[in-house]
């Protein structure tokens, strides 16, 4: 392991801090005036005294072991109570100036894999519960006739019709989305941006990144500029079992798409072919 102890404390001790000023709406301290020397008034009201702390040592401290937990993913690895207090056990060690019995660049790989072995079975924890959420899911939708089903799984409601053309693969569309899971929580909406973004209308390839995930590429197909679709995309067809940045394992995604117009694609070079000695993509 090469990241020292000062090291991750200082990546976990930004990390809390980032994540706590992002949940709050509490303007950044403006920066500070210089300093005025002035005569006291005898007449003026003493200052107010300042309020006492609210909470004690002891609840900070606590909340603090709570957001490290937290950010470690004590919870979501499920660590027993042996397991956790061994982590205890090395906090004190660093708390202490001491170090482990052990040498910590010997046992690195082996850490390494008993943390990826976690990390696996909750993914697939995960994994299963949303395939099943998404199978109890989509045999509730039946009951909406409205919703046409396609050959591919693709689920598609019209909530208005367009008028205009209807994109065709390797065309460039201007759309307005909103994109969220079955629970309703959104994930990314370029609505909620102000911006509507251009989609190349085509699946991601090794020879060509750009595009979208393949139930948007065929749900656009269907549409015609002007019109609006709420699409329903199963795992399959979105990011799959392995998920993506933000999407978790087999997550079914639902979106909000308004058509606002499709153009053919700017012609471009190539992407030029990776070096020899690069690692073939996945």
């Amino acid at each position: 392991m090469k990241l020292t102890t000062q090291l991750v404390a200082g990546l976990l001790c930004a990390g809390l801090c980032t994540a706590v000023f992002a949940q709050s709406n509490t303007p950044a301290p403006a920066a500070k005036e210089a300093i005025k020397f002035e005569i006291p008034n005898p007449a003026a009201p003493a200052p107010a005294a300042a309020p006492a702390p609210k909470f004690t040592e002891e609840q900070l401290l606590e909340v603090y072991g709570y957001m490290l937990g937290t950010r470690m993913g004590v919870a979501e690895l499920e660590f027993t109570s042996a397991q956790i207090e061994a982590i205890s056990r090395g906090m004190t060690l660093v708390a202490t100036g001491k170090t482990p019995a052990v040498d910590a660049q010997a046992i690195g790989p082996e850490l390494e894999a008993f943390l990826a072995k976690k990390q696996q079975a909750f993914m697939a924890k995960v994994r299963n519960k949303n395939l099943a959420d998404a199978a109890t899911y989509f045999t509730k939708l039946k009951e909406n006739k409205a919703v046409v089903e396609l050959p591919s799984g693709l689920r598609y409601e019209v909530i208005k019709a367009g008028t205009g053309a209807t994109p065709k693969a390797g065309q460039v569309a201007k759309i307005h989305y909103t994109g969220s899971f079955i629970n309703g929580q959104v994930f990314d909406s370029s609505v909620q941006r102000g911006e509507p973004i251009d989609l190349l209308v085509q699946a991601p390839s090794k020879e060509d990144p750009r595009g979208a995930i393949q139930g948007m590429v065929e749900g656009i197909q269907k549409m015609n500029v002007g019109g609006k679709y709420k699409l329903y995309i199963p795992p399959h067809l979105a990011y799959g079992d392995d998920g993506s940045q933000g999407i978790p394992p087999a997550a079914t995604l639902l979106f909000e798409v308004e058509l606002l117009d499709a153009k053919d694609a700017p012609k471009e070079a190539a992407p030029a072919p990776a070096p020899a000695a690069a690692p073939a993509a996945k």
